[in-house]
């Protein structure tokens, strides 16, 4: 590893075709193969995604059930054109598309829930096949009418502590009705113009069986011990820096070390300040942390990794946590546990990454700005192109490798991030534009940095919080959703109470 110091830009003098010839092509994948290719598909050239909850054998197990009281309804909503039959095959098809791609198991009930002595044996049945949670689909408003004994209420008394996400299809509830349950907890109610959302339902439930199931590796200068977050029920499994660089000095030498380094430069737009051996330090450190989670049987990690950097241990790992928030695991900053459990949800519950940011506020113009030298490509969701980036210093010390990676502007966003395990906070706005550090512009701050106009923020100073998260799409009230689900407050990011365990 090289002593950091002032340097000129590696590019000032190469191109990144001669660049990457500096990198010896011995062992390793070929130069040609990876142009043409995605930095995703290269980087699997070398090795496979990492496993996360719900990949292997074990799997969440949702059970469905269609609830109504009646097989048609004369003068009363749905209406005697609804056919309740029908569309229970229709809604039935619906999830099992959907769970293409979410995998979860699948329990659906053909039978009605149609009176009490029906819900007590879905429920019966659920216990014994330790159910992790449920979706009810609604087929007609007497479900729900407040009189002697509603279904559902029937249902929520009797369900103990099972997360419960119902959906009323367009014509099976009002407002009035639906209002009742808003505060319930552990439960969601929906209604939605589409019928499809009820994929969106599964997606909530398994999301919430993920964090429960999620290992979080907290590597700092601290004993090895385990803990447990309630309500999430991630559990943090806190380690020395020892076990990473362990396993960062067994990198040396590493022909899948070089052919990855090779993808980062070959998929980046430029190459502005690392040198060849920095950018083969980044691809270290990601090697390293890859094998650090096998070993330990962890899914995500979190460094205090500037104790590193500034004791000038090992280089940054901008480079590298890049990569594993683009395979759908974290790559958290600084320790900081709460902003890798809000990367994590975004990865669970939008199968898209987050960019875990400073917060700036430019109060001139009353606009959010947030940087970082570390953000992921995938932001439009992993299954989606990347966007571009180049290859940087990380900018407190101007050493090693890091990500700039450009946002699309005009893009609606949403800014979030747990501020406990039991709290997240949340607004949504639009990014306006990608902000630059160049060498003498007079400008400081981190490598990925953006600007930002919120809705329903009077005066940015108001805005909370430290190493927000910010994900592309408005998603307010999908986290609002699942804070109900999960058990957690969710509150607006200048302050106020969305939704409270506590009220219900």
């Amino acid at each position: 590893m090289k002593n950091p110091g002032k340097k000129a830009s590696c590019c000032s003098s190469l191109n990144r075709r001669q660049f990457l010839t500096r990198l010896s092509l011995a062992g390793g994948a070929t130069l040609m193969g990876f142009y043409g290719c995605t930095f995703n598909e290269s980087i699997r050239n070398v090795i496979d995604l990492p496993v996360m909850p719900g990949d292997g054998d074990v799997k969440p197990r949702i059970r469905v059930g269609f609830m109504r009281e009646f097989d048609k309804n004369w003068m009363g909503w749905p209406g005697a054109a609804y056919d309740p039959a029908e569309s229970q095959e229709l809604y039935t098809n619906i999830l099992e598309e959907a769970n293409l791609d979410l995998k979860v198991i699948l329990d659906i009930d053909v039978e009605p829930l149609n009176s009490n002595e029906s819900i007590d044996i879905f429920l019966k049945t659920a216990q014994s096949d330790n159910a992790d949670g449920t979706l009810i689909v609604i087929q007609d408003i007497f479900a729900l009418l407040e009189r002697r004994n509603p279904l559902l209420n029937y249902f929520l008394k009797q369900r103990g502590k099972l997360p419960v996400v119902v959906f009323s299809p367009r014509g099976t509830s009002m407002t009035h009705v639906h209002s009742r349950y808003r505060n319930t907890p552990n439960f969601f109610m929906a209604t939605a113009q589409h019928n499809e959302w009820m994929g969106h339902g599964l997606r909530m439930q398994k999301a919430l069986w993920q964090m429960k199931n999620t290992r979080l590796a907290v590597i700092s200068n601290t004993e090895e011990r385990i803990e447990k977050l309630e309500p999430v029920g991630t559990t943090l499994h806190h380690m020395p820096f020892d076990q990473y660089l362990e396993a960062y000095r067994a990198t040396a030498d590493s022909e899948d070390v070089k052919a990855i380094a090779r993808s980062y430069i070959s998929n980046a737009k430029d190459v502005v300040e690392p040198t060849v051996d920095e950018v083969v330090e980044g691809a270290r450190c990601y090697l390293a942390s890859r094998q650090l989670l096998k070993e330990t049987g962890c899914h995500s990690l979190t460094m205090r990794c500037l104790d590193l950097i500034e004791q000038r241990t090992s280089p940054p790992p901008c480079i590298a946590y890049m990569q594993l928030l683009n395979e759908r695991t974290c790559g958290g900053c600084e320790g900081d546990v709460t902003a890798a459990l809000s990367l994590m949800l975004s990865s669970y519950l939008f199968n898209k990454p987050g960019f875990m940011h400073n917060p700036t506020s430019f109060n001139v113009h009353n606009t959010y700005g947030g940087s970082h030298c570390v953000a992921p490509t995938k932001m439009d969701g992993f299954d989606k192109p990347e966007e571009n980036y180049l290859l940087r210093s990380h900018h407190e010390s101007d050493w090693g490798t890091a990500p700039q990676v450009l946002f699309r502007e005009n893009q609606p966003a949403t800014v979030f991030k747990f501020l406990a395990s039991d709290r997240i906070h949340v607004a949504t706005g639009t990014i306006l534009r990608n902000l630059d550090t160049r060498p003498g512009d007079g400008v400081g701050g981190c490598r990925t940095s953006f600007e930002m106009q919120m809705d329903d923020v009077a005066d940015v100073l108001d805005i909370r919080g430290h190493h927000n998260v910010l994900i592309y799409g408005k998603h307010l009230h999908d986290i609002r959703a699942w804070g109900q689900l999960a058990g957690v407050q969710i509150e607006h990011i200048t302050g106020g109470v969305l939704y409270s365990p506590d009220e219900a």
